[in-house]
């Protein structure tokens, strides 16, 4: 699923952007679900926090009260690089201010020059990239867990516990399951590289076989690399 962040607090501009938003509801296979805030507010920052699900923001600059969409942006970048951010204002001003402020950002759009018809470019090109949106899900009795495969780092087993410890970029989850059933689940960018230790490849930045560990992509060293694993990834 995609969800399309709207942060707008001019009732006649939601409406607006709610009619460019509506025709894509149903135009691709991937559902879409919009959501739509006047304001920064507790819910919000949680929607922002769960990076279990692809997001497109749609965020107006000025708003009322202190919390600005630069500063909305600002904080969805702390931990998110994958979500595309859309400007809206009536200002032409914040242009340089929020290239130079935020990184990634999709598209500045003023509203009094045809933002309808750009802010629908924007999402059909949006929807039309090839995106990597496979999810790895995993639920029983006490868990219901779906993240992207692309956000986990590794696997490893805690011997304490006997469960396996999925290693994502800003979180870890523990799973009642073996190595044989996690493989299963995911798919060719994942190997065996120890015997206690299942590694997303795309994610690894150097193997070093000789002191046994690897590096990852966050700068993470990881003492589980085995030699005899050494077939599965060169």
């Amino acid at each position: 699923m995609a969800k399309i962040v709207v942060v707008e607090d001019d009732d006649k501009d939601q409406e607006t952007i709610q009619k460019v938003i509506s025709p894509f509801l149903f135009k691709f296979d991937e559902p879409i679900k919009p959501i739509y805030y006047q304001r920064c507010n507790e819910n919000l920052l949680k929607e922002i926090e769960d990076l279990s699900e692809r997001k497109i923001y749609i965020l107006d600059i000025c708003l009322k009260g202190k919390i600005t969409g630069i500063s909305i942006a600002l904080k969805i970048r702390e931990n998110d690089w994958d979500s595309e951010i859309i400007f809206i204002t009536n200002h032409t001003s914040y242009e340089q201010k929020v290239y130079n402020s935020v990184l990634k950002v999709f598209k500045f759009i003023e509203k009094f020059d045809n933002m309808e018809k750009r802010l629908s470019e924007c999402l059909e090109m949006i929807f039309r990239k090839k995106v990597d949106n496979k999810i790895f899900a995993y639920k029983n009795s006490q868990i219901d867990l779906r993240v992207y495969m692309k956000d986990i780092l590794y696997i490893y087993r805690d011997t304490n516990e006997r469960k396996l410890v999925i290693k994502t970029t800003n979180n870890f989850f523990k799973v009642n399951m073996t190595f044989e059933e996690i493989m299963k689940k995911l798919d060719s960018r994942f190997k065996m590289i120890h015997r206690s230790c299942v590694a997303n490849l795309d994610r690894i930045n150097k193997y070093d076989w000789k002191a046994g560990k690897f590096v990852l992509d966050t700068g993470e060293e990881v003492p589980m690399l085995s030699k005899k694993y050494k077939e599965e990834v060169v």
